[in-house]
């Protein structure tokens, strides 16, 4: 039996420190080890001390290293969308090797030219990730994922090109660096959850992801598994636990139990008090009323997306363990809601759906990186006709089933 070594993905974000190990097999992702850190977070998107960023990722590798009995050294990072941009790129090759079997090196080859083609001489902004949905290769075959071994004397790329600010990523990764990691994937949290949430349906689908961190909210735009638009913005569930305090005069780990507890829920029928004398009503009032800024910013999101893709929202972070959250944008947009959760024992948390995605990502990502050139180019190549492609990817099925009120079942509506 062979060996699959584990992938590890870092999540750097408003809450801390988020870090698990794991594998892809037979299109799943299995988690070993998961963890945070909350000794260093990000502040307004921005790592602010940077010796304390790095001693706290070393920290959860070194722990991660002592539970598992493996040496970290790679690791997948993902980044936030802060001020993110896509573009859509092309470009196109011949093949290299002697017999005209597409290799790594022209899918590297197609990836760096279209990075050029982005290139900022200002240095302010940066390629990210380039994200490819279709090649194409000799006879006008058109396939959605990297032919790798096919033969073909060309091949194609057209690929989504995602540019973010140069100094957040040189940021986040020298502290990754600094640990000691070398980076073998970067990749944009948002993407990587669409085509992670995405690989649970049978067809194509379009919706929008929400993700609601601690401080930071992020609105994404999916269609056929591809991250089409997305928007973040300075808000989450410790806005609301902070107008619970200042509205309900009640302390922060209280109004974030009342939260965990009772969320935006209407209570019992017979007149109920927490033991700090807090109606339900009012919980539900001073959540809802902090919900505004979300509905405000989902529906100027709305106005740059696509009509069908306002049918289906799917919420995942932290916020998404909001009770009642479901509901309440259910009502409020009438459409239908589905809360996500990551099905994988040891990560079953919405709070860890960018560090799942992450692994599923890497492994979706069929293109490795590679310098090594073919020696012998000049020899005459053989034609060998592309064989039919076959696409080779089993699709799980979202939860379909729909209640009165739009919402849809949570996915996978298990606990750690």
């Amino acid at each position: 039996m062979s060996v699959i070594d584990p992938n590890v993905s870092i999540e750097i974000s408003t809450s801390g420190i988020k870090l698990i190990v794991g594998y892809f097999f037979n299109g799943s992702v299995y988690v070993l080890h998961a963890l945070e850190s909350t000794r260093a977070k990000l502040i307004n998107g921005q790592i602010i001390d940077a010796s304390e960023m790095t001693n706290a990722i070393k920290e959860l590798v070194i722990s991660a290293e002592k539970t598992l009995k493996i040496r970290i050294e790679k690791v997948i990072l993902g980044l936030p969308s802060l001020n993110l941009s896509i573009q859509k790129g092309n470009s196109t090759t011949n093949t290299t090797s002697a017999d005209s079997r597409i290799n790594d090196f022209d899918g590297s080859n197609l990836l760096t030219m279209i990075s050029k083609q982005f290139k900022d001489e200002s240095d302010k902004k940066v390629v990210v990730d380039v994200v490819p949905y279709e090649f194409e290769i000799d006879d006008e075959v058109k396939v959605p994922f990297f032919p790798k071994g096919k033969a073909s004397r060309i091949i194609k790329m057209v690929a989504d090109v995602e540019i973010d600010d140069s100094i957040m990523l040189k940021s986040f990764t020298k502290v990754v660096n600094d640990a000691g990691l070398e980076i073998v994937k970067i990749a944009v949290n948002p993407n990587a959850a669409i085509k992670y949430v995405s690989s649970f349906t049978n067809e194509p689908s379009e919706f929008v992801y929400i993700e609601i961190q601690e401080k930071l909210t992020t609105l994404a735009y999916a269609y056929a598994g591809r991250l089409l638009n997305s928007e973040s913005f300075y808000f989450g569930t410790d806005d609301i636990i902070q107008n619970l305090v200042t509205r309900l005069g009640v302390d922060y780990n209280t109004a974030k139990s009342y939260i965990d507890l009772y969320g935006l829920s209407s209570g019992p029928s017979f007149p109920y008090l927490t033991k700090e004398g807090i109606k339900l009503s009012d919980i539900k009032n001073c959540i809802t009323d902090s919900l505004q800024t979300l509905v405000n910013k989902i529906h100027g999101f709305e106005l740059q997306i696509d009509s069908t893709a306002r049918e289906l929202f799917i919420i995942s972070g932290i916020g998404g363990d909001i009770i009642g959250i479901d509901s309440f944008l259910a009502n409020t947009f009438k459409n239908s809601v589905s809360l996500f959760t990551p099905t994988c024992f040891g990560a079953r948390s919405k709070s860890y759906t960018n560090c799942v995605s992450l692994i599923y990502y890497y492994e979706w990502y069929s293109i490795r990186p590679s310098e090594a050139r073919p020696v012998d180019l000049t020899l005459t190549r053989v034609d060998v006709y592309p064989e039919e492609i076959k696409e080779g990817r089993e699709n799980k099925k979202l939860t379909e089933d729909t209640s009165e009120n739009g919402v849809q079942n949570d996915l996978f509506d298990e606990e750690l």
